[in-house]
């Protein structure tokens, strides 16, 4: 009688710590929603798209959370820059802009960002400075980034008219080395806004022989958001839009 006894209390503790661990388990976890930060210049900070709101950068953050909170964003871009404003705040290369301390990697990191968006599409090579000097500051970047254990899209290049047929096929080799060098990381659309010459393609173009228009932003837009790094961070399946 006593073994029945002893046997029962046993299974009673058994199926009290059982229930405790269910319980436990099935305690909803607070949802973490991504931050996103975007580096880059004048086509991030929204230049060509009329209203502003039409930007890539806007239109992403605006579709993303049209049902709902999914991710929230910080847009650090700045007309003009090119990848040295960007570079970490100490950072000194002779003849070569300074850092921004409010708009680099640095200033992102501090964010705590789940995701960064680069883009310097186009002032380097205006600008005149070498692949080799771009792809460094590409490096630095990234570097960072996998050393904070931080996710990152990296936009390639994208058309300008410039006069220069020289400048316009950096664009294209330029372009080329991102890929070859950051392959899964990299958000390609040169081809896609180009003429043959890598000019914009006039259905794209703002106007100006810089920047683009609205459906130009919208088809980076798109793009972004069928990459499989934002997939992956910000957990929502590409929306396309009409």
């Amino acid at each position: 009688m006593k073994i029945l006894k002893l046997t029962a209390f046993v299974a009673a503790i058994v199926c009290c710590v059982s229930c405790q661990k269910t319980s436990h388990n099935n305690t909803p976890q607070p949802v973490v929603i991504p931050h996103i930060v975007i580096l880059g210049s004048s086509s991030a900070a929204g230049e060509g798209a009329n209203p502003i709101d039409s930007a890539w950068a806007f239109r992403l953050q605006s579709i993303i959370n049209q049902n709902g909170t999914k991710a929230t964003f910080t847009n650090l871009a700045y007309p003009g820059y090119v990848t040295f404003q960007a570079m970490p705040t100490g950072y000194n290369y002779a003849s070569r802009p300074a850092p921004d301390t409010a708009r680099n990697i640095t200033k992102a990191l501090s964010l705590h960002p789940s995701l960064v968006l680069i883009s310097f599409p186009t002032n380097d090579i205006a600008d005149n400075y070498t692949d080799d000097e771009i792809m460094n500051n590409f490096a630095i970047m990234t570097h960072q980034l996998d050393s904070a254990k931080v996710q990152y899209i990296l936009f390639g290049t994208q058309p300008r008219n410039f006069p220069d047929s020289t400048q316009r096929m950096r664009l294209k080799t330029l372009d080329d080395k991102i890929i070859a060098t950051y392959t899964i990381h990299v958000n390609d659309f040169l081809g896609a806004l180009s003429t043959s010459t890598y000019e914009i393609n006039p259905i794209y173009s703002a106007g100006d022989g810089i920047h683009l228009n609205n459906s130009g932003h919208c088809l980076i837009m798109v793009k972004t958001m069928q990459h499989p790094i934002f997939i992956q961070v910000t957990g929502v399946q590409p929306i396309i839009p009409k």
